[in-house]
């Protein structure tokens, strides 16, 4: 991944309306930067300090908070300020606020400014709430009659009353919060600073803050701004908005679209032609694009119901289902080819019992056969409710001991008898479990046996794996990582199969693209995308993934959404496929993708 964020500019985003704004201008900045100068060697006391003054050995280098930053703020508007840690926000609040001078370029300001600026400043913690309030107040610049006639409203908007002499060091960090907002706000300034203030708290007092500066806003048209972390704060309180990276203006515009942008680009990694790529889609994002299918769940057994009910139904009746144990990732690869046999779907269960999300869904489909697929025998009590379903189901039960390469043999042993399997077979690292499902939907589709290793598969021994390739025989062998040592090289002279390689890249991405790509090209016909998170918190949501797309007939794309790199293929990979693709699916937990991944990946289908 590139290890660079950029910030060259994107530009201006309907920023000014076409008609003049002759409102007053109440923050201006020109050119405005600011340095400081940084020691470049670590000093621990002034001794040394002034020891290395004397000697002329104290060297500086220069540090830019804030990089030739111009915009201009009018009466009325609420303006918000974006931008990832460090970017240089609050240096700019405060040079707003007349904290700081700039070393280079002007500010201007007209008239009174009240900055919620590092709340708490200037509290005396050893002394009571009540005799803060004076103090507070008086650095505010509040005379001592104007504190005593506001003080009771300052303590009723805090919810103080009962520990009003109470010393503030024992108060906690909100409460602290609390007094300074509400003494900070108790006037009506020209202009309002707030940073990150309307995050203290709990969430009800968040609410009152935002309430608070809301009617400052709409019954005395005070000029805000805002610095804040949370989009939709930013977007539902401001009418503009500027976003700054690294000490540089990257956009400024509209709120919604700023925010919008920032949502899709702000600390994310790529090359400057991929963040152009997402930053061009996420432009032409309009509200009212057909959002797609999300198929979710609130923990990872409820979303292999979920793909169920998607793809077969929740009332129709089932042939068969393939039940598999959530404690690991092997039982839903090596369930792939025995869903795609039995054409049925993949349920995930726990172990401590079968979820109410997979119990409803089998009594309401009454499948003839279940197949129990669990690796290390880690859910067994789910195994034994089953055999308990009033209908009784054939319970097919293959669970086995945790050896990953033995438990593969044994699943391909029943498959064989069976004649389940078709004409291939797949080799998987232990650990390449991305990859591995990414490949899902292949192995279903064409009933492929796979065999999971761990890495160091010497330890198998090859003759272990030379007899497991003649017991199957298959005419095209995969490896789904970057080779298994000396796999590739290894001669059978009894195994006339073709060998392919998916998983050779470097990042792990690269290699699940690699694979759907592979998979694409061996299709005649594409309905569905089904786009899932390369995230390792998403595993677990996936393991009914590869049933699933093979029953729409779709592909299973990953996303790595901190990679600006991935975002921009998958984009191209979506728009280049738009006249086949029918359905775009978005799988995994509930927090799995935005509302704003749903509108970008939606709108290349446009």
């Amino acid at each position: 991944m590139p290890e660079h964020v950029n910030t060259t500019p994107l530009g201006t985003l309907d920023y000014s309306n076409s008609k003049a704004d002759d409102r007053q201008t109440m923050v201006k900045l020109e050119n405005v930067s600011m340095v400081f100068n940084m020691a470049n060697e670590q000093l621990n006391s002034l001794k040394e300090y002034a020891i290395a003054l004397a000697r002329r050995e104290l060297n500086f280098k220069e540090f830019r908070a804030l990089n030739d930053i111009s915009f201009e703020v009018k009466k009325g508007d609420v303006f918000g300020i974006l931008g990832t840690n460090g970017s240089g926000k609050s240096t700019l609040l405060k040079i707003i606020a007349g904290v700081l001078e700039p070393t280079e370029g002007k500010c201007t300001v007209n008239g009174t400014i009240a900055p919620l600026i590092e709340l708490g400043a200037g509290f005396d913690m050893e002394l009571t709430a009540r005799e803060n309030i004076f103090l507070n107040g008086s650095l505010l610049g509040y005379s001592k009659k104007f504190i005593e006639s506001n003080f009771d409203d300052i303590v009723e908007f805090s919810e103080i009353e009962q520990f009003l002499d109470m010393p503030m060091k024992n108060y906690s960090s909100g409460m602290v919060a609390r007094i300074a907002f509400a003494i900070a706000t108790v006037i009506v300034p020209d202009i309002l600073i707030v940073d990150e203030v309307l995050s203290v708290g709990d969430f009800m007092f968040q609410k009152k803050c935002e309430d608070r500066i809301k009617s400052l806003i709409n019954e005395h048209n005070v000029t805000v701004l805002i610095v804040s972390h949370s989009n939709d704060q930013i977007e539902r309180l401001c009418n503009k908005a500027i976003w700054i990276e690294k000490s540089r203006t990257r956009l400024m515009g509209d709120a919604a679209d700023v925010c919008r942008i920032y949502g899709g680009l702000g600390g994310r990694q790529g090359t400057p032609e991929s963040e152009q790529r997402v930053f061009q889609a996420l432009k032409d994002i309009r509200a009212e694009s057909v959002k797609p299918l999300s198929v979710t769940g609130s923990d990872p057994c409820e979303t292999s119901v979920q793909l169920a009910i998607t793809a077969w139904g929740q009332e129709s009746k089932l042939d068969a289902v393939v039940v598999i144990s959530g404690a690991t990732h092997i039982n839903a690869l090596l369930a792939s080819g025995i869903a795609g046999a039995y054409n049925a779907p993949i349920l995930s269960v726990k172990p401590d019992g079968l979820p109410l999300a997979v119990e409803h869904y089998l009594l309401r489909t009454t499948p003839k056969t279940i197949l129990y697929i669990d690796c290390g025998e880690s859910a067994l009590r789910a195994l034994e409710q089953m055999k308990h379903l009033p209908w009784n189901p054939e319970i097919i039960d293959l669970s086995g001991p945790g050896h990953v390469f033995a438990y593969s043999l044994s699943i391909l042993d029943f498959g064989i008898k069976n004649h389940l399997w078709g004409r291939e077979m797949a080799f998987v690292e232990h650990d390449d479990l991305l990859e591995s499902l990414a490949f899902a939907s292949y192995a279903t589709r064409t009933r492929c046996p796979i065999i999971c290793m761990r890495k160091a598969y010497e330890n198998i021994g090859v003759a272990s794996i030379i007899e497991t390739l003649e017991k199957h025989n298959p005419e095209k062998i995969f490896t789904l990582n970057r080779p298994f040592g000396k796999m590739m090289d290894i001669r059978f002279e009894t195994i006339a199969a073709e060998w392919v390689s998916l998983a050779e890249a470097e990042s792990k991405f690269a290699r699940c693209m690699s694979i759907t790509r592979y998979i694409q090209e061996c299709s005649s016909s594409l309905d569905a995308l089904c786009l899932a998170s390369l995230s390792s918190s998403q595993v677990a949501h996936l393991f009914g993934i590869g049933a699933f797309a093979n029953k729409t007939n779709g592909l299973i794309l990953m996303e790595d959404s901190t990679d600006l790199d991935s975002t921009a293929s998958c984009l191209d990979f979506i728009a280049d496929k738009r006249g086949q693709i029918k359905n775009l699916l978005l799988v995994g937990s509930d927090n799995a993708f935005s509302s704003l991944d749903e509108l970008l990946f939606a709108g290349e289908l446009r």
